[in-house]
């Protein structure tokens, strides 16, 4: 299964690299706008290019908890 990944988005960038993400061809972006983060499913993306957008603090991949 492949794992979502978390991009954590600098101040007022969320638009910006949004419309980065589909250009690149992420298809179910989730927002979560409170907390400045962009979930995607990549596809075909790399998690370097991702990593270049203007705006993008940091991207990490969805890990398990279990407690």
């Amino acid at each position: 299964m492949k794992k979502k990944w978390l991009i954590s988005v600098k101040d007022d960038a969320m638009d910006k690299v949004a419309d980065a993400l589909q250009k690149m061809g992420a298809l179910n972006i989730e927002r979560l706008d409170s907390i400045g983060v962009i979930m995607i499913m990549p596809e075909n993306q790399d998690i370097a290019d991702v990593r270049k957008i203007d705006g993008v603090s940091n991207v990490d991949e969805e890990n398990d908890v279990s407690i």
